[in-house]
């Protein structure tokens, strides 16, 4: 099951249009909330808080099977935690859509690859 829902992030990814150096945003701050198994707050140097939404994954949410179980995988990866959030766009609800990494660890990829997303 990981491994099809590894391989459809892929096709996900590999669908999106390819990124130049100058078309990504970058933020970084301090996870001092999580939503759920894929949208957290980050707050940055200056004390302004954003709501990320983790790119091209799906978890479940708040009272679906596994929405607590997935909620904590990315809380025990990033709460607290120093992050980089590279983006490009909002969502329709004005939340970050990005990628999330602690230091060199592409957090998306790993709620993926363990199953939570």
């Amino acid at each position: 099951m990981a491994i099809l829902r590894l391989h459809t992030l892929a096709i996900v990814l590999l669908g999106l249009p390819a990124l130049g150096a100058n078309d990504a945003n970058q933020l970084a701050g301090k996870v001092v909330g999580v939503t759920d198994g894929d949208t957290i707050t980050v707050l940055d140097g200056a004390n302004t808080q954003y709501k990320i939404r983790l790119a091209g994954i799906d978890a479940p949410e708040r009272g679906q099977v596994f929405g607590t179980k997935s909620k904590q995988a990315l809380s025990d990866k990033v709460f607290g935690k120093q992050v980089r959030v590279d983006w490009t766009e909002h969502d329709r609800y004005q939340r970050i859509i990005g990628e999330v990494y602690v230091g060199d660890r592409w957090i998306n990829l790993e709620l993926v690859q363990e199953g939570w997303a």
